[in-house]
Formats: C-alpha cells, sequence, structure tokens
C-alpha cells in the first residue's frame, strides 16, 4: 500500500485498529511504527505518525498515557469507546466505497 493511499480515514482507521488490537497495557508509537510497515508494508515516521495520535486523542478517540518499563518512559496508546464506535463507522463506510472503486 502506498503512503498516498494510507491517509485521512484509512491512517486513522488502520491507527484505531491497530490500538484497539493490542493488550490491555496499549502500544506505544515505536510498536505502532513497526506493525505499519509489517501489516501494511507502509513505512510511516514519526512526524506522520505522532501528530495524527495527538490528533486522534483531540478528537477522544483514544487516550494515553505515560508509563515506565525497563526504565523508559514510553506513551501508551489504548482506544475509548468512541474511538471503537468511530472505527466501526469507518469499516462500514470502507465496506461501501471499495466495491464502487471494484465495478
Amino acid at each position: 500500500m502506498s503512503k498516498k493511499i494510507l491517509r485521512g480515514a484509512i491512517l486513522e482507521s488502520a491507527l484505531l485498529s491497530l490500538i484497539q488490537n493490542a493488550t490491555d497495557n496499549g502500544i506505544y508509537g515505536y510498536s505502532i511504527l513497526k506493525t505499519v510497515k509489517k501489516k501494511f508494508g507502509v513505512r510511516l515516521g514519526p512526524s506522520t505518525l505522532y501528530p495524527e495520535l495527538r490528533h486522534l486523542e483531540k478528537q477522544g478517540l483514544i487516550d494515553s498515557r505515560w508509563e515506565i518499563s525497563f526504565r523508559k518512559a514510553r506513551r501508551q496508546y489504548r482506544i475509548t469507546p468512541k474511538g471503537k464506535n468511530q472505527l466501526q463507522k469507518y469499516f462500514t463506510e470502507i465496506k461501501t466505497v471499495i466495491p464502487a472503486f471494484l465495478a
């Protein structure tokens, strides 16, 4: 998948999905970067990821908190109930739009 395609609602839904599928402790930014590369074949940079995470947090779709493990402070991201609802809406819309492109 190219970086051009992975923007806007697609990027938001991909991030929300990855965060939702994380452990109960959440997922931190570097892990998200690695997972996006592995799952979608797209190498996002921190300058793309972190502003998007802040945007999702401002919308109330995710929340975060600092946790210290192995003497490192990391911001762990978790999806909120509002984020789960938005993700479901994105999936519904994407399922509607994709067949139109393939026709």
